[in-house]
């Protein structure tokens, strides 16, 4: 009984260092891993002329290095419109995309691309109702140095330029709401 004992135990030890060699093939190729990840985000930029402070969130799906999900954020600050004194509001959302090169490296560059929709108000400088309200689209490109904290947290910093079309010209153009900016990023998943 024990030599049969040692020698089923000999060919199960024996197997199993076999199949450690070999990793699972998948749909979408050899070794891709499939993960998430999500967490807060916030930038400095200029709007109108003067300093924006945005803060927001977002999360997507990583497939490798590569990554696809939604983000949104609004402007924290108050910033008046020059010709009225009145606040300006901004906030938008949508897709975001975006590649980290090297993504295993502890810092290493990305590459975002935020794509959305979003909306501008004017409030008069009691804060009511807005009497103002524009549909825009923008487009947010992004440069970053992400940094590899541990396996379940990044820091990413960067910069980029927010692209902010179909303002209504009569009271702010493209140009005010559209500038460059930094970026702050806390992604939280499984890299």
């Amino acid at each position: 009984m024990r030599k049969i004992f040692v020698i089923i135990l000999s060919l199960f030890i024996t197997a199993s260092s076999f199949g450690q060699d070999e990793e699972i093939q998948t749909l979408f190729g050899y070794g891709t891993r499939i993960s998430g990840f999500g967490g807060p985000f916030m930038s400095f930029t200029m709007i109108n002329g003067e300093f924006a402070h945005m803060m927001g969130g977002g999360g997507g799906v990583l497939l490798g290095d590569f990554f696809l999900g939604g983000y949104g954020e609004g402007l924290t600050n108050y910033i008046e419109n020059i010709e009225g004194g009145d606040r300006i509001e901004f906030g938008h959302g949508g897709f975001w995309t975006g590649y980290s090169f090297l993504g295993i490296k502890p810092l290493h560059p990305a590459f975002s691309l935020q794509v959305g929709w979003g909306d501008i108000s004017l409030r008069d400088q009691e804060g009511w109702e807005p009497y103002y309200n524009d549909n825009v689209f923008v487009i947010n490109p992004t440069v970053e140095l992400e940094m590899n904290f541990t396996k379940f947290f990044r820091l990413s910093v960067g910069g980029h330029y927010r692209l902010v079309t179909g303002v209504d010209a009569s009271l702010l153009s493209n140009q005010d709401m559209s500038g460059p900016g930094v970026f702050l990023a806390f992604k939280f998943g499984w890299f």
